[in-house]
């Protein structure tokens, strides 16, 4: 691809952080309409994304282009904090072992929803997957208890947004 144009600056306010963040079986996801975004995601009958509510200011998406031997290869990791160590939460993040991977729907805090572990290149071939489960009790009595997740993708192309609003989704 040949650059074929520039770049303004936007000054816009541009707030870091995750809003929001919703998980489907990548297998649920009948249908991604690419455009220059996502258009529309179409789930299979009955099936839904499912949010996981995080602690305030604990999750972080991150997308990591390399460009090894003249092709691109994007890792996009998205990291996130569940509060208390309980058999509620325990259940719930065990499940995210699922080796068959997810596709999410991420939400910024500037109301941009990305998706991520899809592409139009390769569909769900290559969904998020757990790569890291850290759970601790802290070390103080301050100390925030909990888990911290990272679920991470690699693809050809950097993470598109999404038209679909997640509350359409879930």
């Amino acid at each position: 691809m040949a650059l074929a144009a520039g770049l303004s600056k936007d000054c816009n306010a541009n707030s870091g952080g995750v809003k929001r963040i919703a998980i489907a079986n990548a297998a649920d996801v009948a249908s991604v309409a690419y455009t220059s975004n996502v258009a529309a995601v179409t789930m299979g009958t009955a099936k839904v994304f499912y949010e996981f509510e995080f602690e305030q200011d604990t999750a972080e998406w991150r997308e990591n282009g390399e460009l090894i031997n003249g092709s691109l290869k994007y890792t996009q990791e998205l990291e996130f904090f569940i509060r208390k160590n309980n058999d509620t939460n325990r259940t719930a993040l065990a499940e995210l072992g699922n080796n068959c991977g997810y596709v999410v729907l991420m939400e910024d805090m500037n109301g941009t929803v990305y998706i991520l572990g899809h592409s139009d290149a390769l569909g769900a071939e290559r969904p998020m997957k757990l790569s890291a489960d850290a759970t601790s009790t802290g070390k103080e009595l301050t100390d925030l208890a909990g888990s911290t997740m990272t679920l991470t993708a690699m693809t050809t192309a950097k993470a598109h947004t999404c038209s679909d609003a997640i509350d359409d989704l879930i």
